[in-house]
């Protein structure tokens, strides 16, 4: 279609307005000639109803349509003339003057506005018809006619060249709208295309899992290519085969399809696609291998299109689209699946990911609740034999009871030593299993904090000699835990006499805001760089070599955590400024409802 089509309603309207002058003009000539002769007679009547039946004509005619053709320029050229030569058979062909020049030159006005080809006939027809009235009348000389013939074809002239800078301006315009109505198009299919692909890619949110997400991602695609059936396929590595994923999207409706598996090794159309990684469209399935292709012939399928589903190079599956509700597949189908696949592919593979991270979840949370259970279970046994031989080893110790033999007094006290360490052994893992199961109870009651660390220090084997206490003014009280504190204090100091053996340990309670600190600071090797972030993970231990013989299991520092958070707390660590480590316990000076229960 022309860009000058693009203007029809303007050039239509300007007919209008030249058929409302046409037939007022004719109205006004007829009313002028009946008042003067008061009916002429039949001789003068005709013209003018030739004239009315021609302007009738031409207001039938159906313009938007004619003007689109040459027809209607040929028209307008018709109207032109017909109104020049009424013109000259109204003056009797020897009477000039205003009236005749206004006519002359709005008729060549309107085929300028009108129809650009007929303006120079237009224009020709003008200026030959009022050169004749002018050189036929008697009363202008022949300079003066000359002049006017003269004024008259440059009016003329100005009208014809305006008329081509209009009818420039105009197609320069019709260029750009037409330009600018591509583009629009253009824009709006890539707006369709991108609101396929936002709908598509955001039925990530519909669902967890694919059970869930696939029959609404299919549906999508499939109403897309306005087709019936929809299947997804993705690559399984450990059986090198293709796996039909259920549901899939056959009329509008989901269909179960489970345990459809097509190996790689078979020669069938969604294997090619696979393998090779380019679209396919087949228009007749009558021609393929059957026995490849049983899945697809079940469908009931004469003809679909396949692409692969691949994210970058990494190809994960196929999609295949079947049976097109009208007509066939073309490239316009193959180029509109192959865009929704990419998005479709990112979707089934973040979901396939999650599905294997959260079953790989699943596992480790078994895993961990398994090894919790064999701890608990281990320890309990151990403790109570344990009990009757540390009970045994004490009975051995007493005075009355004590070899006499030295060396067998020592065996005595190192079975009770090693005994007792086995003991704290198995309380350790007994309580990391009750912290794991969050079964542990809290029963706060208020502490004298100053009186409290005094016993703690006293309490731990070589802490009194080198710890010093320091409790700031504002410290006083606070509840928390007794036993609970009591061992998070307790194993703080055991780690900095193991690992910090010949230096100064202290022991600084201050308070802030709502919380009171409890610092334990040493001034030894200090930890790694490399150990900051895991020193209260279980069974994490400093090797220094200063260090290697203080033994232990690692689990001081992860029971303290988990006792400081079931208290309601936290606790962190930092360098001690100048070498060491100091531990810093953050309690709620007041317990918490959740403190105050029995977990």
């Amino acid at each position: 279609m022309s860009d000058r089509y693009t203007i029809i309603g303007y050039r239509v309207r300007v007919v209008y307005f030249g058929l409302v002058l046409s037939w007022t003009a004719l109205i006004i000539t007829a009313v002028l000639t009946l008042t003067k002769s008061h009916y002429a007679g039949p001789i003068k009547a005709g013209p003018a109803i030739g004239a009315a039946v021609a302007l009738l004509i031409l207001t039938l005619v159906p313009w938007r349509r004619a003007l689109r053709r040459a027809i209607g320029d040929f028209l307008v050229l018709l109207w032109c003339l017909g109104v020049i030569g009424a013109v000259i058979y109204g003056t009797g062909g020897l009477k000039t003057g205003a009236p005749v020049v206004v006519v002359f030159l709005t008729t060549v006005v309107f085929a300028a506005l009108v129809a650009s080809r007929s303006v120079g006939f237009v224009g020709v027809a003008a200026i030959a018809a009022y050169a004749a009235l002018i050189l036929a009348a008697d009363t202008i000389e022949t300079p003066e006619a000359t002049i006017q013939i003269a004024v008259f074809v440059m009016a003329v002239a100005l009208i014809f060249i305006g008329g081509l800078a209009v009818w420039a301006q105009i197609d320069l315009a019709s260029q750009w709208l037409h330009s600018y109505s591509r583009r629009e198009a253009h824009l709006a299919q890539r707006e369709q295309e991108l609101q396929r692909l936002y709908d598509v890619s955001r039925t990530i949110g519909v669902g967890t899992n694919l059970a869930e997400v696939l029959p609404d991602l299919v549906g999508r695609v499939v109403s897309a290519l306005e087709a019936k059936i929809g299947v997804v396929l993705l690559y399984r590595p450990d059986l090198e085969a293709l796996e039909v994923m259920s549901p899939i999207w056959v009329a509008g409706q989901t269909l179960g399809a489970e345990g459809y598996m097509l190996p790689l090794d078979e020669d069938g159309i969604a294997q090619q696609v696979f393998t090779s990684g380019e679209p396919v469209v087949y228009t007749d399935m009558g021609d393929v291998n059957q026995a490849d292709n049983a899945f697809l012939l079940e469908l009931g399928a004469h003809q679909l299109v396949a692409v692969p589903l691949q994210i970058e190079t990494h190809r994960i599956g196929v999609v295949l689209v079947v049976e097109k509700q009208s007509g066939e597949f073309a490239e316009d189908d193959v180029a509109l699946l192959e865009s929704l696949a990419g998005p479709s592919a990112l979707v089934l593979n973040q979901l396939s990911r999650y599905e294997e991270a959260q079953e790989t979840s699943q596992k480790m949370t078994e895993l961990a609740q398994l090894k919790t259970d064999f701890v608990s279970v281990v320890s309990h046994e151990l403790r109570t034999p344990l009990t009757s031989m540390i009970g045994s080893l004490k009975t051995l110790q007493r005075p009355e009871l004590a070899p006499s033999d030295p060396n067998a007094r020592e065996l005595v006290n190192t079975a009770a030593r090693q005994a007792n360490r086995l003991r704290s052994l198995i309380e350790d893992l007994l309580m990391v299993s009750r912290l794991d199961n969050q079964a542990l109870p809290i029963r706060p009651e208020t502490l004298a904090v100053e009186d409290f660390l005094d016993e703690i220090v006293r309490h731990v084997p070589g802490a009194e000699p080198v710890t010093s206490i320091h409790i700031a003014p504002t410290v006083d009280l606070i509840e928390a835990d007794p036993d609970h504190l009591h061992r998070v204090i307790s194993n703080l100091l055991d780690n900095a006499l193991k690992y910090a053996p010949d230096s100064t340990i202290e022991v600084v309670a201050t308070r802030n805001g709502t919380e009171v600190w409890f610092s334990v600071a040493d001034h030894g090797m200090g930890i790694p760089y490399e150990l900051h972030e895991h020193i209260f993970n279980s069974f994490t231990q400093v090797a220094h070599h200063h260090t290697r013989g203080a033994g232990g299991t690692g689990l001081g520092l992860s029971i303290v955590r988990g006792l400081t958070e079931t208290m309601g707390g936290r606790v962190w660590f930092q360098p001690t400024p100048g070498g060491g480590a100091t531990f810093t316990v953050a309690l709620p000076q007041h317990a918490s409802s959740r403190q105050a229960r029995v977990v």
